[in-house]
């Protein structure tokens, strides 16, 4: 909670938000980067993970209703292809976008919406790229999945690659910093959602991999045994790409016995697929984990999957873990549920832990678990303080998913509903019947809801962004009936306080990123190379929306 914002919230400060000047904040805060104070600088904006800009003050309740694009950074623009954007896009304090796509491009993009510099990442192993969507055609570079982060100290941007590769780049000329290789030996483990963090001079990165599709590639002829992929936490040091020091979630896979087939080697798992957040008073690191990919040799779980795990930021060293659901072992192509016991499975916990504090002071670490269930442990212990559900755990597609928010004392997450098992159409909406894609608003504890906002037809929404009494959102499919219209998406600003809609605008085509605020203007990606029952939109690009009104703020006077 070390970036909220500490001051008096005066009439003049309330006032403020509505209006579009350059003028200094009227509250103040702890000092922060500048990164923070004019930018987006992670995925979770703050290393508490929060999702919440206290900065912004132009995009308001007051002047939301008149959000317009102001560009669009497309193929056509940037003069060569952008392929699907599944990430959330980064942005300086001089309003340059940094965000890579499914094809391995690497993009700086400058305030006016053009093309500033670009890099190619490595080309991908050949397991990697047998899950290549055919419509991207034969892939040379592997893909940008997860978020950048920007540095406060040095003029850094590090990204990461799917298959583990980690990159430096110089912000103004994108020139070669370093460039870390061999952190993932697997050759479908990397970085393949929106975790990494910059502490200092520390970049921490969370490994997660697609090995969860080796059961595909088997049977599409690749010599892939299922499965061996470590989820883990690597230090590296910012200034040189060195690693410092490691924790991987599960040990090292060993040879199963033929009683564990289809698995061939376990255990696996316990992939991190979210931003780690950072408690700089007790030097705690948080991750969430994700499910096992196969067994230990005795058919179980390991203690470190589906779990919070704090581990020491000095050293490592796990300080305790905690373990929501056992026996959550599953790649695709097991059944789900399973059929022996009815437990469904693949219920990560791949929302970013985040930490704030109670109404009575107590500091704790909260995340959604894909079972429909919002989580709250002690941050010092790890101790349940609360477990509830808030969203029915009755499909296989599970409830909260990663990109959660906490703001003003109360919490927001975003998943899928499963309302009424898939019988009955929801007001004409049919090709996803039964689901709704949910954003909720929760007491800190995670037991109250203080409001809802449903979404019936999206199978679910995007990660959320909270800034100025609005939190943002995208629902991936927005059409009258999916997959048999024209596609479409939508983006939504609902306001903290009441959940009501403030604003919603729809576009063609698939988006599954999540959005990012800055200085007066929301910058969202779209693109979809990853979820095929949307139906793939291999066209990709950035877009950038303000109001009107804000035309002469610093940032938009290109």
């Amino acid at each position: 909670m070390n970036r909220r914002l500490t001051c008096i919230v005066t009439v003049v400060c309330a006032l403020g938000s509505a209006a579009c000047t350059d003028d200094k904040e009227k509250c103040e805060a702890p000092a922060t980067s500048v990164q923070e104070r004019h930018g987006w600088p992670m995925a979770g904006f703050d290393q508490s993970a929060s999702g919440h800009n206290p900065w912004e003050q132009r995009l308001s309740r007051e002047t939301i209703s008149r959000l317009e694009v102001e560009w669009v950074f497309d193929t056509a623009r940037a003069g060569q292809p952008v392929r699907p954007i599944h990430a959330t896009a980064v942005i300086d304090e001089e309003g340059t976008t940094y965000v890579g796509d499914f094809a391995g491009t690497f993009f700086a993009i400058d305030s006016a919406g053009m093309l500033r510099w670009s890099f190619a990442a490595d080309a991908p192993t050949a397991e990697l790229a047998g899950l290549f969507p055919p419509e991207l055609g034969p892939p040379t570079a592997a893909p940008f999945i997860g978020a950048a982060a920007l540095a406060a100290d040095r003029p850094y941007v590090v990204a990461g690659d799917a298959n583990g590769r980690i990159y430096a780049r110089d912000l103004k000329t994108g020139a070669e910093v370093w460039t870390k290789r061999g952190l993932n030996p697997n050759p479908l483990g990397g970085v393949s959602g929106n975790s990494i963090t910059l502490i200092g001079d520390t970049v921490l990165i969370g490994m997660s991999s697609l090995e969860n599709y080796a059961f595909v590639l088997t049977s599409a002829g690749l010599p892939v045994q299922c499965c061996s992929h470590r989820g883990a936490l690597v230090a590296l040091d910012l200034a040189t790409g060195e690693e410092r020091w490691r924790y991987n979630v599960v040990e090292a896979a060993q040879p199963l016995p033929s009683s564990a087939a289809p698995f061939v080697l376990g255990p696996a798992g316990g992939d991190i697929w979210s931003q780690p957040s950072y408690d700089p008073e007790t030097n705690t690191v948080y991750i969430s984990t994700g499910q096992n990919l196969s067994p230990t040799a005795e058919g179980l779980s390991t203690a470190t999957s589906d779990a919070i795990i704090a581990v020491d930021f000095r050293t490592g060293q796990p300080k305790w873990v905690r373990q929501f659901t056992q026996n959550d072992i599953w790649a695709v192509g097991v059944p789900n549920p399973n059929p022996a016991t009815g437990q469904l499975v693949d219920m990560d916990l791949g929302d970013a832990p985040k930490i704030y504090r109670l109404p009575g002071g107590q500091k704790v670490v909260g995340a959604g678990q894909k079972d429909g269930r919002y989580h709250v442990v002690d941050a010092q212990t790890g101790e349940v303080v609360r477990t509830t559900l808030q969203l029915p755990p009755r499909n296989d597609l599970g409830g909260f998913q990663t990109g959660g928010a906490v703001a003003d004392g109360y919490v927001y997450q975003h998943g899928l509903g499963a309302t009424d098992g898939f019988s009955t159409c929801n007001q004409g909406l049919c090709a996803y019947q039964g689901f709704e894609g949910r954003v909720l608003a929760l007491s800190p504890d995670g037991t109250q809801v203080r409001w809802s906002v449903s979404i019936p037809g999206s199978p679910l929404v995007t990660g959320l962004a909270v800034a100025n009494g609005l939190v943002y959102f995208q629902s991936p499919v927005e059409e009258a009936v999916p997959l048999t219209d024209a596609r479409q998406w939508g983006l939504y600003a609902v306001d903290t306080d009441s959940g009501a809609v403030l604003k919603r605008l729809t576009f063609p085509g698939r988006a599954i990123g999540s959005p990012a605020v800055a200085d007066g203007h929301l910058y969202v990606t779209t693109g979809n190379a990853a979820l095929s029952a949307f139906g793939f939109e291999q066209e990709g690009s950035v877009m950038r929306l303000g109001v009107p009104d804000c035309a002469n703020s610093r940032r938009a006077k290109h």
